[in-house]
């Protein structure tokens, strides 16, 4: 690589991250409202829609760019960079090949879609890559902050005051049936919307928050990716910590337990232990535990039926217990019949959109190895892996707190994914895959530039 240059303290990509966090965020409701309330036609919706895909590909040109004439950051080939190659070469491989090879065909609009769910944001990883100067500071940690406050208001409020009516007059049955092509996923209720904006619990049916995510399970999917940075945030602040923050942390939490998406509770749960065990704050945990147990004692207290939701899914006998079971099971049927893979866009709701049946779903690696085979798996783990051990990396040798911090919220994030994928294939959702890959990338490089052990072992021998 060239010598560095004088360059801007932030790059072009890192001033733009706060922008496209915030754009993802009122994203489908944006969509929905076009297309659903305005009525606008399906054709310009997609186009306005493909902003995130333009803005992805604009991004990573741009750090080519950089690369190219010496203005980036300096960096070395790392393992987690060859498995993210690995990851979008099978995936072109495969959107090229895979109607002549498998001999199986697959539409062209399954093969788009599946593309651009299974890897399109892998270019993110790279563009994170060349932005370490998001761990200078704690500012894209207040960014995350305050979406979760904003949309978990939205939430609260969204309980008290907004109907089922109303969602459906604001145009979000249309854009979920007639967009997404998702009417298999509303034929449990009679409003058309989706059905886990409802759970059953002890035998009744309990509304979900869904926030400007218009999907209970959307919206709390992206507390795995922001609730470590929103925590670091307020943590770092100490005793200058003010009253209204720590109650919008509280609203935060509110906003999650309102989505009634029990993995993602209890994955952010144990994210924020974590946390607070490596901040020596044993005293929060103990209190953040407490709370936890007497609130779920009182609502067993208060609801019954509680008590009954809670021992159906600790047996696995409740509804989506047995609906991913089945899944599972299908995925795993396939995975050994074909290990060399399906084809892109045969899972999940990428091939309902498509109008095929998926082969299996609600799995993040039964997608990756169903679709792209056991290289697809490898390639899946491996990135993850290794972009976990940076972010402990990073949260061990670096030096500024910052860093540090970027590089704990990385590795709790890689945990929550590798978790909760179990149940979800989160990647779908372009604001979980775009955050987890580009503060991944973040990470990677933040790691490469600490001091190794075995340096800072030699400075503290010559000091």
């Amino acid at each position: 690589m060239p010598e560095q240059r004088a360059r801007p303290e932030r790059s072009l990509p890192a001033r733009a991250l706060p922008w496209v966090l915030w754009a993802l965020t009122f994203h489908i409701l944006g969509i929905a409202v076009l297309f659903g309330y305005f009525n606008l036609s399906i054709k310009v919706v997609q186009v306005i829609a493909a902003w995130k895909e333009i803005a992805g590909l604009l991004l990573f040109a741009a750090v080519v760019v950089r690369a190219a004439t010496g203005w980036g950051p300096r960096v070395a080939v790392s393992a987690a960079d060859l498995f993210a190659g690995l990851w979008i070469a099978l995936a072109l491989v495969f959107f090229a090949t895979e109607n002549v090879v498998l001999r199986d065909f697959i539409p062209l609009k399954a093969a788009v879609f599946g593309v651009r769910d299974a890897a399109f944001f892998m270019l993110f990883y790279f563009v994170g890559r060349a932005t370490p100067e998001l761990g200078d500071d704690y500012r894209f940690m207040k960014h995350a902050f305050t979406v979760l406050a904003v949309t978990s208001i939205v939430a609260i409020a969204e309980q008290i005051f907004v109907t089922p009516q109303m969602l459906v007059a604001l145009g979000v049955a249309s854009y979920v049936q007639n967009f997404l092509g998702g009417v298999a996923f509303t034929q449990g209720n009679v409003y058309g919307l989706p059905d886990n904006y409802w759970s059953e619990m002890g035998g009744h049916m309990v509304r979900r928050s869904g926030s400007v995510f218009l999907s209970g399970q959307g919206f709390a999917v992206v507390f795995i990716v922001l609730l470590p940075l929103a925590t670091l945030w307020l943590l770092q602040k100490g005793d200058r910590t003010r009253w209204f923050h720590r109650v919008l942390y509280g609203v935060i939490w509110i906003g999650l337990i309102a989505t009634f998406t029990r993995t993602a509770i209890v994955v952010a749960g144990l994210q924020t232990l974590i946390l607070f065990a490596i901040r020596r704050r044993v005293t929060g945990a103990a209190l953040a535990a407490s709370v936890a147990v007497g609130a779920l004692v009182a609502g067993v207290l208060v609801f019954p039926s509680l008590a009954t939701f809670v021992f159906e899914t600790l047996t696995w006998q409740s509804g989506s217990s047995v609906s991913h079971l089945k899944d599972w099971t299908n995925g795993i049927t396939a995975f050994l019949e074909q290990p060399w893979g399906y084809g892109l866009g045969t899972t999940d709701q990428t091939a309902v959109r498509a109008g095929l049946e998926p082969l299996t779903a609600d799995n993040v690696y039964l997608k990756y190895a169903v679709e792209l085979g056991l290289p697809g798996l490898v390639a899946l783990v491996g990135t993850l892996a290794c972009i976990g051990m940076a972010g402990f990396q990073a949260a061990t040798r670096s030096i500024a707190a910052p860093a540090r911090d970027m590089g704990v919220a990385v590795a709790l994030i890689i945990l929550g994914v590798l978790v909760y994928g179990m149940t979800s294939t989160m990647f779908n959702d372009p604001m979980v895959g775009y955050l987890v890959f580009w503060l991944g990338g973040t990470a990677v490089t933040l790691a490469q530039r600490a001091p190794s052990p075995l340096s800072s072992k030699i400075a503290l021998s010559y000091a």
